[in-house]
């Protein structure tokens, strides 16, 4: 990944990566539940920036990353205590 990595991005990766993802997988995978927006959430926060300008705008993009990272963070730590409590 060219950007400078979040904290966030770095422990999904590895929470992939003991699920069997190699890191290029894990890297895709982050891309594409994280960054990759849809078209109606990029209509939405170029109207945003519209009436509150550019700062809003980069702000409210990194909430959206912010929760989709941790929503994932969390999704993907439960699916793992799962998986160790049944080979326990």
């Amino acid at each position: 990944m060219a950007r400078v990595t979040h904290d966030f991005d770095v422990l999904i990766i590895e929470l992939l990566q003991q699920q069997g993802f190699i890191k290029k997988e894990a890297e895709a995978y982050l891309k594409n539940e994280v960054y990759r927006l849809e078209p109606e959430e990029i209509q939405k926060i170029k109207n945003y920036a519209k009436h509150f300008g550019l700062s809003a705008k980069e702000k409210l993009i990194q909430e959206i990353l912010d929760l989709r990272r941790e929503t994932l963070f969390n999704k993907l730590s439960k699916k793992l205590e799962r998986e160790l409590e049944v080979t326990d």
